[in-house]
């Protein structure tokens, strides 16, 4: 409804747009099939409002859009729109209006730097604004939503649905009044919230946390997710990872914001480790995310993502591995050292592979946690200095070490059966080749490792190359990547080397891709390798 109390001008037409008018981009594309809709679209601004300016001018839609015709162009256009549905275009004191509390707080403020920005401005400055607002009164604001009254402050008397921007730039252009249609009805329903939606899920630079604010407020009403992608055309798996990313601390949502990280990986880490109250539309809730603990697991998660290049899911395992290790340690009664620092270079000659109750009881052991996999491992406090002592670890060295290589290769099958895409095998034959590897994945025995991964029974090795070399383009991938993996294994198996990055990208691929979680052993000689190439660099 108009607001009697509004005695302003209706609008006047707007100055001649010039001919940069005609040079606009296409107006964003809107989802397809999407169920929200809004009689008072035509205010939302951008091409949009102007196609429907246009539209509406009939045989003369070229020099309207572009503000030539003597009518007026857009701004004489939407008023006879406006006019047409019992409605009045009036100005109103721009510093008596405040933003929606549920937009986008960015739409509100200047953008620096921005040349559309910079372009809405002078048009302002120059020609006033051409595209009327859509406000309601403070009255029939409160009515629907009385506990945003302090979001909205004392001074506002309208409160903007469509025309943020529009509204920030006749701020900034020194303007006094803004055009603008007066109509509480909109508030029905949560019209204003259907309102807005409409309005920004057809911006192409709408981020991906502001898209997740509108849909959670459509779950604050009571939506599912299912409802919520139904009314407004769009993926429900889209909705779900949006959501998602609110269970994320500020600093990694700041991070989603800056491209630091994608929003997926976001998504996938929150879905793994939540942070933050509890949402009506999570369907698990986890009683330890509203916890400061939780905060810091989900940050330690978030370091090992961009500094080792962890995927979300095994960063989120590994934080989740060594909470339950500490836990384990603290039940045993046992102390969590550094063992770097406790027992220098002889760290390895205190390592123990085989703990028992008795051990733990004598008081000789300690544990630390595994730096790659979290683990709890030990040490003894006294390492062994008589030749029986020496000759017991030697052999359970030797024992642990076969018993990793089986585990290893076990694992392996699963690899091979997992090629990864295109663009990261190229790196990791580029890898090989850089770390020596790629000789022993082309090996007589790379040959055989790799047929007997791929369960090729009756091939000798030399049949199996020529099968690669013959085979179509996705059978040598297969055939090539399984030599790549019979190199990595081949490489990690040879006793009169330390391990180093070929091994540490091995055995990432083989916990990733194959659900792989290496032994004690393995542990030891992963941070030894970790040590050592952090020393090197």
């Amino acid at each position: 409804m108009m607001n009697a109390g509004v005695t302003s001008e209706i609008v006047a037409a707007s100055p001649s747009a010039g001919p940069a008018a005609a040079k606009r981009k296409p107006a964003a594309r809107k989802p397809a099939g999407r169920k929200t809709a809004s009689r008072f679209r035509k205010f939302a601004g951008g091409e949009e409002s102007e196609e429907l300016a246009a539209a509406a001018s009939g045989d003369v839609t070229t020099t309207q859009a572009n503000g030539d015709a003597d009518s007026g162009g857009i701004t004489a256009a939407l008023v006879g729109l406006a006019a047409a549905d019992g409605q009045t275009v009036v100005q109103v004191p721009v510093l008596q209006t405040a933003p929606h509390p549920f937009n986008d707080p960015d739409r509100s403020k200047p953008q620096t730097g921005d040349p559309k920005w910079d372009e809405l401005v002078n048009g302002a400055r120059a020609n006033g604004i051409k595209v009327p607002a859509l406000l309601v009164t403070r009255a029939g604001f409160l009515a629907q939503r009385p506990d945003l009254a302090r979001a909205i402050g004392d001074d506002a008397e309208y409160v903007v649905i469509y025309g943020h921007r529009r509204r920030a730039a006749a701020i900034a252009a020194g303007l006094t009044t803004i055009p603008a249609v007066i109509d509480d009805a909109v508030m029905d329903d949560h019209g204003d919230l259907d309102a807005m939606t409409l309005e920004n899920l057809g911006r192409q630079d709408l981020s991906e946390l502001a898209e997740a604010q509108m849909f959670a407020r459509y779950s604050e009403l009571g939506l599912s997710q299912r409802a919520i992608a139904e009314k407004l055309g769009v993926d429900q798996a889209t909705v779900s990872r949006r959501l998602s990313m609110l269970l994320l601390a500020p600093e990694i949502q700041a991070a989603i914001a800056e491209d630091a990280i994608r929003g997926a990986e976001g998504a996938a880490l929150a879905g793994a480790l939540p942070y933050g109250p509890a949402r009506n539309w999570q369907k698990k809730v986890d009683p330890t995310q509203g916890t400061d603990d939780r905060r810091a697991e989900q940050l330690a998660a978030f370091a090992l993502m961009s500094d080792r290049g962890m995927s979300p899911t095994r960063a989120a395992e590994r934080v989740l591995t060594e909470r339950k290790s500490r836990e384990q340690a603290m039940a045993a009664g046992l102390e969590i050292v550094d063992p770097r620092e406790r027992f220098g270079d002889a760290l390895h000659e205190h390592r123990l592979f085989e703990v028992n109750d008795v051990d733990i009881a004598s008081g000789n052991v300690v544990g630390a946690i595994d730096s790659g996999q979290g683990t709890l491992v030990f040490y003894a406090k006294d390492k062994p200095t008589d030749e029986d002592a020496t000759e017991s670890a030697a052999r359970l060295e030797a024992e642990a070490r076969t018993a990793a290589q089986k585990a290893r290769r076990e694992a392996g099958k699963k690899l091979v059966a997992s090629v990864p895409p295109r663009e990261k095998l190229v790196n990791y034959f580029i890898d090989q080749y850089a770390y020596g590897v790629s000789a022993l994945a082309t090996s007589a025995e790379g040959w055989r490792l790799a047929q007997a991964y791929m369960r090729l029974e009756g091939l000798d090795a030399t049949e199996f190359r020529v099968s690669a070399e013959n085979g179509d383009e996705k059978r040598r991938t297969e055939m090539a990547w399984a030599c790549a993996v019979a190199g990595y294994e081949l490489a990690a198996a040879n006793d009169s080397r330390e391990w180093g990055a070929s091994d540490l990208t091995y055995l990432d691929l083989l916990s990733e891709r194959a659900g792989y979680r290496p032994t004690a052993w393995e542990e030891a000689r992963l941070d030894a390798a970790r040590r050592e190439l952090r020393d090197a660099g």
